[in-house]
């Protein structure tokens, strides 16, 4: 039985706002990353990934992190070599000669891109900077 002083109308559109924010939330939380991006990359030689928003709360999900840049520094050089930004999907690429690199955005890892061939590492948000996987 509703409270005193509500009518039908009143607990038909609370029942109809609480479906909708459960449904918004479904759609807002319930996807998650699609890790698997080799048929999104058209670089032959280079550096590739993922950037993610890692989440550390019960319930969430991973979301891409779209938008971020990653930068890109070469051993001797004064400053960055390359920048990418990710796509919706959270996916950057970036074309580089066979060599030695530094790869940062929020936090940095050191990077070997042999000739000829692409190499993946994939970043996630979290304390200290996030984490890099190579």
């Amino acid at each position: 039985m509703p409270p005193r002083g509500y009518t039908g109308t009143d607990v038909a559109a609370i029942t109809a706002m609480r479906s909708w924010l459960i449904a918004l939330l479904a759609v807002g939380c319930g996807a998650s990353v699609d890790r698997d991006i080799e048929d999104e990359i058209t670089i032959d030689q280079g550096v590739y990934g993922l950037l993610i928003a890692g989440c550390d709360t019960t319930g969430c999900k991973d979301q891409p992190a779209s938008g971020e840049r990653v930068v890109v520094y070469a051993p001797g050089e004064p400053g960055a070599l390359a920048r990418a930004t990710a796509d919706q999907e959270g996916i950057y690429q970036i074309d580089l000669a066979a060599g030695d690199y530094t790869l940062c955005t929020y936090s940095c890892t050191a990077i070997t891109v042999p000739a000829s061939d692409v190499i993946r590492a994939d970043w996630t948000s979290g304390p200290g900077g996030g984490d890099w996987s190579n």
